[in-house]
Formats: structure tokens, sequence, C-alpha cells
């Protein structure tokens, strides 16, 4: 079991602190269990058992509940249990109580007989799993404060000043009425075969196949949005609806093959090969998922198109009465519904998989030296994302061929998407797909004469159209294809050297071949270097400023009018001044790119540029004593980045015209504490005790 507590190391001041995101109390509680049990049937074969539990549970409570912070602030007639959440962009978040719980029930039996050439293995596991999670509602409110701004003009107001004349731009009051309790039952098997049918050449074929139980809670506490119902609020085609059982169909078709291949063909020379897929749990995209109306929602905004402010602060937000049904749902409560949203889980989604292929050649050329390349595939294929599917195509608009028109459609966007009674309706589906390629040259010196080296090279590349299995966007839902580009994780060239040498002095050793003291003392330590260069992620250029409107409900980017190696450094010098940030060397040049015309897309495309690389050195030395015949001490001391060299985070890419100040500047340096790259030079001090 373990506990962990959530840090408040931001929290300096003690008013601050009641209200500070960092500084609730919420405790992390950690449970493992597991049962193990081998049972040798015969010389050649053999049963293992295991059983095992997994908790983890967390509980936060605001500092700040219950105690009617809407009153002391003077705002009349809203909740006392939750602080008030002021939106002004940026500063103080909501401060939910809440509490999330999963757990997992493991058993699985594994069952080996070798024959002969032949070695079998088959087995079963069997996993359930459950969740208790509570929502985090705020019936203290959210107030968003839009700004006094000219009404659909860009670039006008401050919701700052907004805040401060204390007059509301829309408000939004939940209330929690019951708790996302999803349950899954997980089965898979398998069988495999490792054959040598002749001397140098090993085969390994199998297959596994796997089923998980589609999405559905408890007690039927759950939402879907059916496209083809009828919405009791506004009586238009598209409702939510409440059914009890599974919201998809069972997808039992999920065979996945295993095939490889060692042939040692000729003297010193082996060939590898393998092919295989995996079929990826699906569970869900994120927490609280398709439970819409078991959170109570009401928002105060003023209509579509009018820009007007809803309410003063000081005078509070009209009466809010939520009505419950009889299978405990409570219908939105309000007449602007783009803060109305919906989740639409694909009533034919099927599991996720991910296929991986290799094939390499490794040649022993020395006694101690091994050379080896290698090319490695995968994709996964059906991956989970979420898409906003509520949105009209790029062609309903006129565009800039009428701009009055298509300035009345963006005003009354929310009127005229395909379901008006919602602001989103999120389609959860196996919309994402990637793609991995690499090829490795790997040079290793086995160990003689106290020394090991281990040295690879890769080149690859990663494709996807989205980085993560929760909500995916870009341009439009209707070309998600625009969307295919470098992952936000694909690093082209990564190079690693591991050196490690036995010093030779002490015990055993070249010199100094003695115990006593001086062997305690200077004997027997050993020398790690490592050392990575890597070059950067890849990162798009998006813009804000801009003095025209664009499409509503479609995403943009900047236009891009130099080649890459004219708008970006080469190489990363921001020169003498770090600080403050506009007077470094830009990474990126201004010049380079140019807004979108109005009405119009941007041409620039998604994860263009790269950002810069990382050199990391890393450094460790070690030894050990033995206190006694079956107690040993180690002491190890790890260096980090010990050339003091500063790994840069991508540039800031918001091209911004209005206020060029920040445009590719760079504004912190690489990784946390102990991550590849930190700028950092700090020191690990490791004791270990062996018995």
């Amino acid at each position: 079991a373990h506990r962990a507590w959530k840090g408040d190391y931001q929290a300096q001041f003690d008013n601050w602190r009641n209200i500070d995101p960092n500084a609730q109390p919420a405790p992390v509680d950690h449970i493992n269990l597991a049962f193990s049990d081998m049972l040798i049937l015969s010389p050649t074969m053999s049963n293992e058992f295991r059983a095992g539990f997994n908790r983890r549970a967390r509980y936060e409570t605001a500092l700040t509940a219950n105690q009617d912070w809407a009153k002391q602030l003077g705002i009349p007639n809203v909740s006392g249990a939750t602080f008030p959440n002021f939106n002004i962009g940026y500063g103080i978040a909501g401060l939910p109580s809440f509490q999330n719980i999963g757990e997992d029930f493991t058993f699985q039996d594994n069952f080996t007989w070798t024959n002969g050439k032949s070695t079998w293995k088959l087995g079963y596991e069997l996993i359930r799993t459950r969740y208790n999670g509570t929502v985090g509602a705020l019936p203290g409110g959210t107030y968003n404060f839009t700004g006094t701004n000219l009404p659909f003009t860009p670039n006008t107001g401050i919701g700052f000043a907004n805040f401060l004349l204390g007059t509301v731009g829309s408000a939004t009051f939940t209330r929690e009425q019951a708790s996302w309790l999803p349950r899954w039952w997980s089965h898979q098997w398998y069988v495999q075969n490792d054959w040598k049918p002749v001397r140098g050449l090993t085969l390994n074929l199998g297959v596994r196949w796997s089923y998980e139980t589609p999405f559905q809670t408890k007690y039927g506490q759950q939402t879907q949005f059916d496209p083809s119902g009828k919405d009791a609020i506004s009586g238009l085609t598209g409702a939510l609806t409440h059914p009890k059982g599974p919201l998809a169909r069972g997808d039992k078709n999920n065979f996945a093959p295993r095939v490889g291949l060692a042939w040692n063909f000729r003297p010193n020379f082996v060939f590898r090969s393998s092919f295989s897929m995996v079929t990826i749990d699906l569970l869900t995209n994120g927490l609280t998922q398709n439970f819409e109306e078991y959170l109570a929602t009401a928002n105060v905004q003023s209509p579509v198109g009018d820009p007007r402010t809803v309410f003063k602060l000081s005078q509070g937000p009209p009466n809010i009465n939520f009505v419950t049904n009889q299978d405990g749902s409570v219908p939105y409560v309000g007449t602007n519904f783009g803060a109305r949203n919906a989740t639409w889980f694909d009533p034919n989604m099927r599991m996720p998989y991910i296929m991986n292929w290799s094939g390499g050649f490794q040649w022993q050329f020395k006694k101690t030296w091994l050379l080896e390349t290698m090319y490695q595939g995968s994709a996964g294929v059906k991956l989970l994302n979420t898409w906003n599917t509520n949105v009209l195509p790029i062609s309903a608009f006129p565009g800039p061929s009428d701009p009055v028109r298509t300035e009345q459609m963006r005003v009354q966007f929310q009127n005229l998407k395909p379901f008006p009674q919602f602001g989103n309706v999120d389609l959860v589906s196996n919309f994402g797909h990637n793609t991995y390629h690499a090829g490795t040259a790997r040079l290793e010196k086995r160990y003689s004469g106290g020394l090991t080296l281990n040295t690879f090279y890769t080149w690859s590349k990663t494709i996807n159209n989205a980085d993560d299995d929760g909500t995916a966007g870009g341009i439009t839902y209707y070309n998600r294809s625009l969307e295919k580009a470098r992952a936000n994780y694909d690093i082209h060239h990564r190079s690693v050297s591991t050196i490690t040498y036995e010093l030779p002095f002490g015990k055993g050793r070249q010199w100094m071949n003695q115990g006593g003291f001086k062997n305690a003392l200077l004997g027997g330590w050993e020398l790690v270097y490592i050392q990575t260069f890597q070059t950067g992620p890849p990162f798009t250029v998006g813009f804000a400023g801009s003095p025209v409107q664009y499409l509503p409900g479609v995403g943009n980017r900047a236009i891009q009018t130099a080649p890459n190696d004219k708008v970006k450094l080469a190489h990363v010098d921001i020169g003498s001044n770090r600080f403050p940030f506009s007077a470094q060397n830009r990474y990126l040049d201004i010049n380079g790119f140019t807004y979108p015309a109005a009405y119009t897309i941007g041409t620039l495309g998604r994860n263009t540029l790269e950002a810069p690389g990382v050199i990391w050195p890393q450094t460790s030395v070690q030894k050990s004593w033995f206190m006694f015949e079956r107690l040993r001490f180690t002491l190890r001391a790890d260096f980090n980045n010990i050339y003091k060299y500063h790994n840069f985070n991508p540039p800031n890419a918001t091209y911004n015209r209005t206020d060029p100040s920040a445009f590719g500047t760079i504004t912190g340096t690489r990784g946390s504490f102990s991550d590849i790259g930190t700028g950092r030079w700090h020191t690990v001090l490791v004791f270990r005790l062996d018995w």
C-alpha cells in the first residue's frame, strides 16, 4: 500500500492558499496485492496461476468548501458549497470537491509444455475493471467575463475590465446528480509455439484473442446522443438519451497473430524478423464520459448574436430550478444552447490495435564486437479519438465572395449548426491512425578488459492525425486528413552511446591488487558515461491578433511566405540576452509569416517546423562494499548535464502582428528535475543495501 499527497509548493501565502488548486488536500491511496503459484506437473510441463488486485483512490476536498464564499464576496442567490470560479482567461481556477476510485481484479493462468524441439505455451487472463467517480460540480458558479469590447470587432475588449466592473458575460451552475460507475470485463487467451525445426533456425508462432465488454455503467446512469431522436427541450431532431446496457455492440473479432524468426544462416551472422498485432484496451477517453444530465447544468447567457452581459455580480443570477427525472437525470436549463454539450459513443466502436514488424542482421565481426542493423515499423489502427461533429463544412460558407452573408452566418452560427440545440456533439470513435518507420545501426563491445560499449543511431519518422487518445481537432471535422503530419513526439535523429569502465585499481584488478584499507577506499570503482544527441520535436505555427474575422467552427493556421530554412534558425543561438525575451535573437522570423485573408483558411500545415534538439551528457560512479558475507552496501553518484548545456523548449509559435514581442522567443529550458534534457546540472546520490 502507498499514499501520496498533492504538493502545495506554489501556495506561499495563507490567503492565496485557500484558492490555489495546487494547495488543495488530495491524498492518493494505492493498494496492490498479488498471489502466484507455480505447479511442476512433470519434467516437461508446468502451470502458473496468478491473481492480483489494484486500487487507486484519490480524494480532493476544497479548502473553501461549504463556507458560503459567494455571500462573503457579495454575490446573492448562489450556493455556498463551492468558491465562485471567475474565468477571466487566467488566475483563479474552479475548486470542486470530488473522488476518483479505480479498481482492477486480475486472474491469469499459463501452461508450458516442452516437447522435443517445440515449446508450447497457452494461457487465459480475466480482468474486471470498475470505477467510481464523482464529477466535481461547481454550484457556486463559473462566471465568464467576455470583455468590454466593441461588439463583433477583433482585438477589442479586456476580460479583466469586465471583471472589475462586475458585469458577467455568461455563467454556468452545476450540481452533481449521481456517481459515474463504469464497469468492464476483459478476456484474453493465447497459444504460442517456439519451434526449432533445424539447427540455427527458431520459429515463433502464436495467436492471441481479446475481448472487452462495451462501455456501460453499473445502474445504467449514462448518456448517449441519438442523432435521430427528438429533443424534449427544443423539439428538434437530435436528443440526449439514457439507455440501459452497453452503448456499442460487442467487438469479438480480435484475433492477433504473432510470427517470429531467428536464423543463424552463417557463422557469426544472425537474421531476426518479427510481426505481431496487439489489441489495445478501449475503456474511455476520460473520466465522467457520457454522463451529461447527471451533472445538472444551468447556463445564463444572452441569446445568440446578442453581445450584452447578463447580470452584475452584486445582483446575482436569476433563480435556477433543476427538475429531476425518474432516472435521476436533469435536463439542461438555459435558452442559449452554446454551453449544452453531448457525447456520442459510436455504436459500431471497434477495439484499436497496433501492428509491429521488424527485420535485421547481427554480425559478430570480432570476439567481443557486434554490429547490428535493423528496420522497425508499426501502425496504430482504429485508435480512439473524439471530434466535435456539430459544425458546418467549409463549403457551407460563401466566404470572401460574399462577406456580408458570411458575417451574418458567423454571428448566428449557433442557430445554423446541424444540431442548434447543442454546443458540441462530440463523437467518440475509431478516428485515429499512426505509422512509425525507423532504421537503426548499433555497435556493441561486450565486456573485456573492464570495458563495455553500446552505441546506436536511429533515423525515424512518426506520422499521425492526432497525438492523444482524447479530444482531437484541426481545420475541419469533414476533412480530418488535413491533420496527417509528423507527430508531436516525432524525433527524426537520435544517437545514444553508453560506456562502462571498471577502473583497474583494487583487488582482482591490474593495479593495487590487494585488500585492506586502500582497496576499501580506492579499489573497485566503476564509471559510466552516457551521451545523447537528438533532434527536436515538430511544432505548429498558429496566430492571434488578426484584424479580420474567420469562419466559425473551423480551425485556422497562419500562412508561411518563405521556406523553412529562411524562417527558422539553423541552430539555437538566442544571443547574450536571454532576458528580457524581447531582446533575444528570434528562433522564428516574423516576416516569414502572414495572416490569412478574411473568411479564408491559412495554408500552413500541422507540425511543419522543428524545435531545438537535445545534447544530454550523463555520468555515474559507483562502488560496492561487502560488510559481511551476505551484506553488501553500494554507493552510486549520478551527474546529469555535466557540461551545463541548455536544451531549450520549443519557441513561442503564435504569430501576432498586433503584439510581436513574444513570437519566436524561447522562454524556458526543457525537462523537469530528472527528465532527459533538463538544463540543470544536478547530482543524485543513491545508497543501497543488499542482504
